[in-house]
């Protein structure tokens, strides 16, 4: 038995036509940058973060503090890509580890605008 995308559309109520967004490797530089940009965290967390996380991961935890963090500073862009970066590495692209997420799912954030058109 396995989980269909028309599972997806009933269980989760998310839309299964649309745009196709493909995920392109990163390098741990590209990462860092990305974390730089979108979350708007210092070079210097991001790339400690990444060597912690041997790669292009980053802890589910870490998301939740720098979730935390752009809420107290009313940053609402930025806390929304936090989010939606953490529910994705929860539920959608879940690993085995269960506490790391990809940091190359930032990269179909970096306009909220048009996530919405996402398959």
């Amino acid at each position: 038995m396995s989980i269909t995308l028309d599972d997806v559309a009933a269980l989760l109520h998310l839309p299964i036509v649309g745009a196709f967004h493909s995920f392109e490797q990163l390098n741990v530089d590209v990462v860092v940058d990305l974390l730089v940009e979108l979350l708007e965290v210092s070079a210097g967390d991001a790339r400690a973060e990444t060597i912690q996380c041997r790669g292009f991961y980053v802890r589910l935890s870490w998301m939740r503090d720098v979730y935390e963090l752009k809420i107290e500073a009313c940053e609402w862009i930025v806390a929304a890509q936090a989010y939606l970066l953490h529910l994705l590495g929860c539920t959608l692209f879940a690993n085995k580890s269960a506490t790391h997420v990809n940091v190359v799912f930032l990269d179909a954030l970096r306009d909220l605008t048009q996530s919405a058109g996402y398959a």
